[in-house]
């Protein structure tokens, strides 16, 4: 299976005068606005350069800082044109690109602060999955579903993520049938994805892409973004932040279960536990599990099933990785021997 990785989203902020706000709806026509709060907060949607990769959030607030949040596909930013399906990798040529093009944009609005004056505020760190059918797609979604149910974390509806696009406009676009095709957990500065990005690109922009290809999101904001990237320009830390996604989403995956190298069928899961050098009690386990794992809704739910405290568990979930096989099984419908991740 073809997987890419990189950068599809990331965000600058910066405080904002009230006053500055007020004459930036005033220059620009085409926004859109949003009052929350009792009329204390009012979100501003600026749209002049989403076409060119860049959406402009201003959060003006009467007893508060206003701020200014520029929300980036770089991506699409460096060619110009919307591009759904490609990751930026923040490599000194087309980080300095995306720089001069930010540059100039804050320049036409007029701002009166600089780039410089910016902090990162999100990563969005991604990885598309080429799959060989939407069935497949469907399919390791499911698997997805079965992660473990991390502390805090909690199950949240597609499209209401990291409240910056949904706070600007109310978007009731697909609602529940739009969680059908995705699974998504998160906490305040920390949330992970996954879902169907065809049907996504179908139903929110009217694009059809003719790969079938599944999505994977881990959006960091915030204070978990200073934790991950050391103290510097936003430049420097989005550069670390590429250099270490791959260590960053490896060590989500292996919090929720879902870094097994291969996922097989019933039968050939019990072949390969009945094959290995284990004892035969722990075999028993190892298929218990298995067979839990089909009935339960996550792993979570096997292991208070099964009775076993959080060491134990892992110790179990270490005998798979040995195998080199995930407890979670493929139903009968896919035709498929293995799911390769």
């Amino acid at each position: 299976m073809r997987i890419e990785r990189g950068i599809h989203t990331f965000s600058l902020t910066a405080p904002c005068s009230y006053n500055t706000i007020q004459e930036l709806c005033e220059d620009h026509a085409h926004y859109m606005s949003k009052k929350l709060s009792h009329g204390l907060k009012k979100v501003i949607f600026l749209n002049a350069y989403k076409h060119r990769g860049v959406e402009i959030l201003l959060t003006q607030l009467l007893t508060h800082r206003s701020w200014i949040r520029l929300i980036i596909n770089p991506s699409s930013l460096r060619i110009g044109r919307y591009e759904p399906l490609a990751l930026f990798q923040a490599e000194h040529a087309d980080l300095k690109l995306v720089h001069k093009q930010l540059k100039e944009i804050i320049k036409e609005l007029d701002l009166p602060m600089k780039l410089k004056d910016f902090k990162l505020n999100r990563v969005d760190f991604t990885r598309n999955l080429y799959c060989q059918s939407l069935k497949e797609v469907r399919v390791r979604l499911d698997i997805f579903r079965k992660s473990e149910k991390l502390p805090y974390y909690k199950e949240k509806k597609f499209g209401n993520h990291s409240g910056e696009r949904d706070e600007a406009v109310d978007q009731p676009l697909y609602a529940d049938e739009a969680n059908r095709h995705a699974w998504t957990t998160g906490v305040k500065d920390s949330e992970f994805a996954v879902y169907d990005k065809g049907y996504e690109l179908k139903k929110r922009h009217g694009l059809t892409v003719l790969a079938p290809v599944l999505r994977m999101e881990l959006r960091v904001s915030g204070q978990r973004v200073r934790k991950l990237a050391s103290k510097g320009r936003w430049e420097d830390q989005l550069r670390q932040l590429s250099k270490d996604q791959d260590k960053v989403m490896d060590k989500f995956l292996h919090r929720l279960h879902q870094d097994f190298p291969q996922v097989v069928h019933k039968k050939e899961a019990f072949k390969r536990i009945e094959e290995s050098c284990f004892q035969q009690r722990t075999k028993d386990k190892m298929r218990e599990l298995v067979k839990k794992m089909s009935s339960c809704g996550s792993f979570t739910a096997a292991r208070q099933k099964m009775g076993l405290n959080k060491k134990s568990f892992i110790q179990l979930l270490g005998k798979f990785e040995k195998i080199k096989i995930s407890p979670i099984t493929l139903s009968k419908k896919l035709n498929r021997d293995c799911l390769e991740f």
